[in-house]
């Protein structure tokens, strides 16, 4: 009789898939409330901007660009300019995790039900069109990726965004 493919796998790797995606999320949060502040909007009408900037690498443009506009410190474009390039490499990872296709599958060699992940898209020139495992070590490497580019920004949040303290990490949010 057939082994019954164990769901616990899959489930965890799509847990682990959502911690990916959701500390990205607060990352972008993040960089989108440093915007509003630097331009002196409030949340509401800052997210009307914000929310129609679809890469990362647009909202660090407009960050900067407001950074420039405030008088910020060269020191703090400098950091902004350090965390936009590592946010431009790890979105490549968040992306994968984010749009990556998963399905399950059984390894011939070992009999165990593993979790796959097919990577479509263009590197450079070069098309990768490919099916991997995907293990619990690359599910923490990514997570890791992200969570320390986000510890980043909120470890220079004052320095980017003129606060006088790191406490005051966000304006307030109107319900």
């Amino acid at each position: 009789m057939a082994e019954v493919p164990n769901q616990e796998v899959y489930e965890t790797t799509l847990q682990e898939i959502g911690r990916i995606a959701t500390t990205w999320a607060k990352f972008e949060h993040w960089i989108d409330q440093a915007i509003w502040l630097l331009a002196g909007v409030d949340p509401r009408k800052g997210a009307c901007v914000t929310t129609q900037i679809n890469s990362i690498h647009g909202k660090f443009r407009a960050l900067i660009g407001l950074m420039v506009e405030a008088n910020r410190p060269e020191e703090a474009i400098k950091v902004a300019n350090q965390i936009s390039d590592e946010a431009g490499r790890v979105v490549q990872i968040r992306n994968r995790f984010a749009h990556g296709p998963l399905d399950m599958g059984i390894n011939f060699e070992t009999r165990a039900f593993e979790v796959y992940m097919r990577r479509v898209g263009l590197k450079g020139r070069e098309l990768e069109f490919k099916t991997s495992t995907l293990t619990r070590e690359d599910l923490d490497k990514a997570q890791k990726a992200v969570s320390d580019l986000y510890l980043s920004l909120i470890k220079n949040w004052a320095l980017i965004v003129g606060t006088s303290t790191t406490d005051e990490l966000a304006p307030p949010h109107e319900n």
